[in-house]
Protein backbone atom coordinates (compact mmCIF):
# COMPACT_ATOMS: atom_id res chain seq x y z
CA UNK A 1 0.00 0.00 0.00
CA UNK A 2 1.28 3.60 -0.42
CA UNK A 3 2.44 5.89 2.13
CA UNK A 4 -0.67 8.01 1.99
CA UNK A 5 -2.99 4.63 2.59
CA UNK A 6 -0.29 3.46 5.55
CA UNK A 7 -0.75 7.14 7.42
CA UNK A 8 -4.41 7.00 7.29
CA UNK A 9 -4.82 3.10 8.24
CA UNK A 10 -1.81 2.54 10.07
CA UNK A 11 1.16 0.17 9.77
CA UNK A 12 -0.93 -3.18 10.44
CA UNK A 13 -2.47 -2.33 6.84
CA UNK A 14 -3.93 -5.66 6.14
CA UNK A 15 -6.11 -5.49 9.28
CA UNK A 16 -7.18 -2.13 8.88
CA UNK A 17 -7.16 -1.93 5.24
CA UNK A 18 -10.01 0.33 3.50
CA UNK A 19 -13.75 -1.60 3.03
CA UNK A 20 -15.03 -1.44 -0.57
CA UNK A 21 -18.28 0.37 0.19
CA UNK A 22 -21.73 -1.01 1.14
CA UNK A 23 -23.89 -0.14 -1.54
CA UNK A 24 -21.99 -1.79 -4.35
CA UNK A 25 -22.63 -5.20 -5.81
CA UNK A 26 -20.97 -8.39 -4.38
CA UNK A 27 -19.35 -8.22 -7.85
CA UNK A 28 -18.17 -4.75 -8.00
CA UNK A 29 -16.87 -4.77 -4.16
CA UNK A 30 -14.59 -8.23 -5.67
CA UNK A 31 -13.27 -5.73 -8.53
CA UNK A 32 -12.88 -2.91 -5.87
CA UNK A 33 -11.15 -5.31 -3.28
CA UNK A 34 -9.29 -6.58 -5.56
CA UNK A 35 -7.71 -3.02 -7.16
CA UNK A 36 -6.58 -1.63 -3.49
CA UNK A 37 -5.02 -4.93 -2.19
CA UNK A 38 -3.06 -5.08 -5.60
CA UNK A 39 -2.46 -1.64 -6.01
CA UNK A 40 -0.17 0.93 -4.53
CA UNK A 41 -3.05 3.66 -4.41
CA UNK A 42 -3.39 6.80 -3.00
CA UNK A 43 -6.18 7.71 -0.85
CA UNK A 44 -7.94 9.97 -3.59
CA UNK A 45 -7.53 7.28 -6.11
CA UNK A 46 -9.42 4.80 -4.20
CA UNK A 47 -12.03 7.60 -4.42
CA UNK A 48 -11.74 7.42 -8.28
CA UNK A 49 -11.90 3.93 -7.68
CA UNK A 50 -14.82 4.18 -6.13
CA UNK A 51 -16.69 5.95 -8.78
CA UNK A 52 -15.49 3.15 -11.76
CA UNK A 53 -17.02 0.87 -9.48
CA UNK A 54 -20.22 2.95 -9.07
CA UNK A 55 -20.41 3.25 -13.09
CA UNK A 56 -19.71 -0.76 -13.48
CA UNK A 57 -23.19 -1.27 -11.45
CA UNK A 58 -24.84 1.02 -13.32
CA UNK A 59 -23.34 -0.04 -16.60
CA UNK A 60 -24.74 -4.07 -15.50
CA UNK A 61 -27.94 -2.39 -14.42
CA UNK A 62 -28.87 -1.10 -17.40
CA UNK A 63 -27.64 -4.24 -19.43
CA UNK A 64 -30.06 -5.62 -17.59
CA UNK A 65 -32.91 -4.14 -17.63
CA UNK A 66 -31.84 -4.12 -21.78
CA UNK A 67 -31.88 -7.61 -21.39
CA UNK A 68 -35.51 -7.80 -20.31
CA UNK A 69 -36.99 -4.70 -22.56
CA UNK A 70 -35.18 -4.78 -25.53
CA UNK A 71 -32.90 -2.30 -27.31
CA UNK A 72 -36.04 -0.76 -28.86
CA UNK A 73 -38.69 0.53 -27.08
CA UNK A 74 -42.12 2.01 -28.86
CA UNK A 75 -42.53 5.72 -27.74
CA UNK A 76 -45.85 6.73 -26.49
CA UNK A 77 -47.03 7.09 -30.20
CA UNK A 78 -45.87 3.98 -31.07
CA UNK A 79 -42.84 4.73 -32.90
CA UNK A 80 -39.70 2.57 -32.21
CA UNK A 81 -37.29 4.68 -30.00
CA UNK A 82 -33.65 3.27 -28.52
CA UNK A 83 -34.06 2.11 -25.15
CA UNK A 84 -32.59 4.82 -22.73
CA UNK A 85 -30.94 2.34 -21.10
CA UNK A 86 -28.81 2.07 -23.60
CA UNK A 87 -27.49 5.68 -23.47
CA UNK A 88 -27.16 4.86 -19.60
CA UNK A 89 -25.64 1.43 -20.48
CA UNK A 90 -23.21 3.73 -22.45
CA UNK A 91 -22.14 6.61 -20.45
CA UNK A 92 -21.36 4.08 -17.37
CA UNK A 93 -18.80 2.17 -19.76
CA UNK A 94 -17.08 5.21 -21.05
CA UNK A 95 -17.18 7.23 -17.17
CA UNK A 96 -15.81 3.90 -15.96
CA UNK A 97 -12.73 3.26 -18.28
CA UNK A 98 -12.20 6.84 -18.20
CA UNK A 99 -11.74 6.86 -14.45
CA UNK A 100 -10.01 3.95 -14.85
CA UNK A 101 -7.48 5.71 -17.00
CA UNK A 102 -7.54 8.55 -14.41
CA UNK A 103 -5.55 6.51 -11.93
CA UNK A 104 -3.52 4.70 -14.42
CA UNK A 105 -5.24 0.92 -13.93
CA UNK A 106 -5.94 0.81 -17.66
CA UNK A 107 -3.91 -2.36 -17.86
CA UNK A 108 -5.09 -3.56 -14.38
CA UNK A 109 -7.58 -7.02 -14.51
CA UNK A 110 -11.46 -5.61 -15.63
CA UNK A 111 -13.93 -7.32 -13.31
CA UNK A 112 -14.28 -10.34 -14.89
CA UNK A 113 -10.71 -11.06 -14.44
CA UNK A 114 -9.42 -9.94 -17.59
CA UNK A 115 -6.84 -7.22 -18.74
CA UNK A 116 -8.96 -4.41 -20.65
Amino acid sequence: MSQAINRIFGPDRDARRPKPPAHLSTSAKRWWRSLVEGFDLESHHVVILTAAAEALDRKVEARRVIAEEGLVIRSGTGTPISHPAVQIEDAAAVRMAHLIREIGLDGAPGPDGRGR
